[in-house]
């Protein structure tokens, strides 16, 4: 399961998140994210193990 990893002050002004995976896996995404896409990203991530 995806987790939000702790961004540094500029990350968190523009409105940006950083998610982990549990394979250490980063995406970074905008506060507008489509969230069913980023699933679909995570998911896809996950399976590259």
């Amino acid at each position: 399961m995806p987790v939000v990893a702790p961004t540094n002050s500029s990350t968190a002004q523009s409105g940006l998140m950083e998610v982990v995976s549990a394979n250490g896996r980063r995406v970074i995404v905008g506060r507008d994210v489509d969230v069913e896409a980023l699933l679909r990203i995570m998911r896809g991530l996950e399976a590259l193990r």
